[in-house]
């Protein structure tokens, strides 16, 4: 096998571990609610403790995915790309927010931007898949629709968050469905042998 496809492969595999996006969706649904302070989410120890669960979930998710899956690991060049990605994301999405609060515009900044950072996020690196679309072109249409001048900032602000959180949360569980079809159902592996370099 060449090693441009299996590092295709491993791309695609570290990419479509879709499980592990849901309790990171659950936590921007939580942070809108709790920015917007309803019901028990008034209390700041009860995000909190959400943060504590999904930090417990996303390291079981990642041990099912590495019991059943196997570990890839990127190569060092893998791991700068996707640090200055990251850091690429959250200036976008930070740029979304700050249009949101000091402008009144009567679109939603924090959907867009989070919208054109999760298409360009999964579009660089692997490819844009069919799912990746709709749930990507949905988010921008619903921030592009011209009702959020209205609203507030803060309101804008947080219902983008739980637009956000519900947008990862389905390409999360769209995106373990391709790994699925991709790599076949899940099957035991020896995680000690299965570390495979990118």
């Amino acid at each position: 096998m060449e090693r441009a496809h299996l590092e295709s492969a491993a791309a695609t595999y570290s990419y479509l571990r879709g499980l592990l996006s849901i309790p990171v969706g659950v936590l921007f649904i939580l942070a809108g609610l709790s920015n917007l302070e309803w019901g028990p989410l008034r209390q700041v120890w009860v995000f909190g403790a959400a943060v504590l669960a999904a930090g417990v979930a996303y390291l079981l998710i990642t041990r099912y995915y590495t019991h059943h899956y196997g570990r890839v690991t990127p190569s060092t060049r893998a791991q700068v790309k996707a640090v200055i990605a990251t850091i690429v994301c959250a200036l976008v999405v930070t740029g979304g927010l700050q249009a949101d609060w000091s402008l009144d515009l009567p679109v939603n900044g924090t959907a867009i931007a989070f919208a054109l950072v999760m298409a360009a996020n999964y579009a660089i690196p692997v490819g844009l898949r069919a799912h990746h679309m709709v749930i990507c072109g949905a988010l921008l249409v619903a921030g592009l629709l011209p009702l959020w001048g209205d609203v507030g900032p803060d309101y804008k602000i947080n219902v983008g968050l739980m637009l956000m959180g519900v947008a990862t949360i389905a390409a999360g569980i769209f995106d373990h469905g391709a790994l699925k079809r991709t790599f076949g159902a899940p099957k035991d592996l020896n995680p000690g042998n299965s570390n495979a370099g990118i």
